[in-house]
């Protein structure tokens, strides 16, 4: 893969990272650094991909952790397509959707304990390691239990980040760990988390069942009924990880790899469907005409997703239609080259933080992982004795009975969260992801369109100036680097623009396969750092 020459377009001049004993891309250095002590000791990309989790959950805290939610891709050296797995947790069984809206609720808040589902990480990080890894959890859970209970100096980017947490922690555990007397850390502080470690130390003991019965279970479900939430102890004990069918499209001749429903992957598969009946090559990447096309598949797409992505068990998502080429030619109809589109219905009817990283081996395996809380610091809640962050992605429940993703009891909500994976002509071409809630879908959309389109290279695809379309506002935030005369012209177009800085961008992380090598690119919007052997 060759990099082309994108001149003062470049935001950050990091360059690709090519090894080819293995290879980690996070958004913290020392997790990344964690990730490939364990390869070095003779792990996999799955046993490296889940030490980054781990030591993540202690080192960039509000994004991630065991108390939320994950899902990963796994391309296991030679197959032709990616394992699939689940990764997320129900809604609690306490509380029916007619008893919350006998109680006046109009949606399910956004912290404290009614927006807490079952924590579905943990689990997986134990049983993707049991099916494919090659340590034991002791020897992968190492790194993060020093981190907790020694502690670890705080990177710029996530102290700054840090800052916007102190006002949404709602009980003392939390404020103990990640305040302490009324405070949150600046650039360099040590900070630890002990009783996370505690919890760690337990979990190689007696394994997941250490974190869904026992102790620590009544520790979460004690505090989610505190702050008014529904888990209970059963609830948590019912909860399993599952093995899904990843769903796929080729955009011009690259096959592109999502996890589905409850995931929003769809809509970056259904965002590149519209995109690929536009001919890009007449375009420069960096052009009014190719934002502009962008940003209406992208609305486009949101609409399907909005009104259809929900818990596959609960409700018969028209994937097949949404994701055909028949159904993208009829919606590229409405695009207009030369006016913005301010009502963006969906065309078929009813039938922010997070943490993603990648690991690679030399044997050819590679990880598309992704791990979230959904907002800051999850739902505000620490599991006191436990360090356990509870994640607050219920919020995203619709309290609406006739929408597909209305809250039920034992429900999976919608999921922002999405790893990704591309394949062409049945071969692993990269794994790729990128942060940031709503934007995902269509940051996924922009980066596949910059490496297939573009030939650009993982760490420029990633770097590369990007649009964020609100849904709700039809307003277009466009990142540092679209010059002003495509600003004005976007404008002419219908565009309603608003300027937002690198953080609104989320971060991502991307690895892929260079003929004896790997190559890697980590998003200079995080502290993040690819790095190799």
């Amino acid at each position: 893969m060759e990099r082309i020459n994108l001149y003062w377009e470049r935001p950050t001049c990091r360059s690709d990272v090519i090894a080819r004993d293995g290879v980690v891309a996070s958004s913290q250095p020392l997790a990344t650094q964690a990730g490939l002590e364990i390869i070095r000791k003779g792990g996999n990309a799955v046993d490296a991909a889940v030490a980054v989790a781990a030591v993540l959950d202690v080192v960039e805290p509000f994004s991630t952790g065991c108390g939320g939610d994950a899902f990963v891709l796994i391309h296991l050296s030679g197959s032709s397509r990616p394992l699939s797995y689940n990764g997320s947790g129900r809604s609690g069984s306490l509380v029916s959707l007619q008893e919350l809206l006998d109680l006046g609720w109009t949606s399910i808040p956004a912290r404290g304990g009614p927006p807490v589902t079952v924590p579905g990480a943990l689990h997986l990080w134990c049983y993707v390691v049991e099916k494919h890894g090659a340590l034991e959890m002791k020897d992968i859970l190492a790194p993060a239990i020093h981190y907790a209970r020694n502690g670890f100096p705080v990177s710029p980017i996530i102290a700054q980040d840090w800052r916007g947490i102190i006002r949404v922690l709602k009980n003392d555990s939390a404020r103990e760990i990640y305040a302490p007397n009324g405070k949150v850390p600046i650039k360099g502080q040590v900070m630890n988390n002990p009783d996370l470690a505690n919890t760690f130390e337990r979990i190689i003991e007696d394994g997941p069942s250490a974190f869904y019965s026992g102790k620590i279970a009544e520790s979460i479900v004690n505090t989610v009924q505190k702050h008014g939430g529904f888990l209970t102890m059963e609830d948590l004990a019912a909860h399993k990880t599952t093995l899904t069918k990843p769903i796929s499209v080729s955009y011009r001749g690259i096959d592109v790899f999502e996890h589905p429903p409850n995931s929003q992957g769809f809509a970056a598969l259904s965002m590149l469907n519209i995109m690929e009946t536009f001919d890009f090559s007449e375009f420069t990447p960096l052009s009014t005409e190719r934002y502009h096309l962008m940003i209406e598949a992208k609305k486009l797409a949101y609409a399907d997703l909005h009104q259809h992505n929900a818990d596959p068990t609960f409700y018969d998502i028209p994937l097949k239609k949404l994701l055909s080429k028949s159904y993208a030619r009829n919606r590229a109809k409405m695009i207009d080259a030369n006016h913005a589109m301010t009502v963006y219905a969906p065309g078929l009817l009813l039938g922010q933080d997070t943490a993603y990283f990648a690991t690679a081996d030399r044997a050819g395996n590679a990880v598309s992982f992704i791990n979230s809380l959904y907002m800051g610091i999850g739902s505000g809640l620490v599991a006191p004795g436990t360090g356990i962050k509870l994640q607050n992605r219920g919020h995203l429940f619709s309290l609406d009975s006739e929408h597909p993703n209305c809250y039920a009891p034992k429900k999976l909500p919608f999921h922002t969260i999405i790893p990704s994976a591309l394949y062409k002509d049945g071969k692993l071409m990269g794994v790729y992801g990128i942060m940031g809630g709503a934007h995902q879908a269509q940051a996924h959309g922009q980066f596949v369109s910059n490496v297939v389109d573009y030939g650009m290279s993982p760490q420029d695809a990633l770097d590369y100036p990007r649009f964020d379309h609100d849904h709700s506002t039809n307003k277009v935030g466009l990142e540092n680097g679209i010059s002003p005369q495509i600003q004005g012209e976007l404008r002419k177009r219908g565009h309603i623009l608003i300027h937002e800085t690198s953080s609104y961008f989320g971060g991502g992380q991307a690895i892929f396969r260079l003929d004896e090598a790997w190559i890697a690119g980590s998003d200079f919007r995080k502290d993040g750092q690819a790095a190799g052997f």
